[in-house]
């Protein structure tokens, strides 16, 4: 796809880090799939993508973790790459 923000780049299929910040709790996640601008730079994740991290924050939150970093689960990101997200 076209780059949203430069206008001249091609997004190519890779992975990304996503951090995280709510009050005290700092989550850094890896490895998480997404589509990135071969010419800015700029990153964009699938809609699926986002509500998983989100979920797996809300639930490190609720644990009371001040700072986690976390690959993201595989089963989490196939669920981008099955919804024809990054063919």
């Amino acid at each position: 796809m076209k780059c949203a923000i430069c206008k001249h780049g091609e997004t190519q299929t890779g992975f990304t880090t996503i951090v995280l910040e709510k009050n005290e709790t700092i989550l850094v996640f890896k490895q998480v799939p997404a589509q990135i601008c071969d010419n800015c730079g700029e990153e964009y994740i699938s809609s699926q993508t986002n509500k998983g991290i989100l979920e797996k924050a809300k639930h490190e939150v609720n644990k009371g973790i001040f700072l986690e970093l976390l690959n993201f689960k595989p089963s989490l990101a196939n669920v981008a790459y099955a919804n024809g997200i990054f063919e």
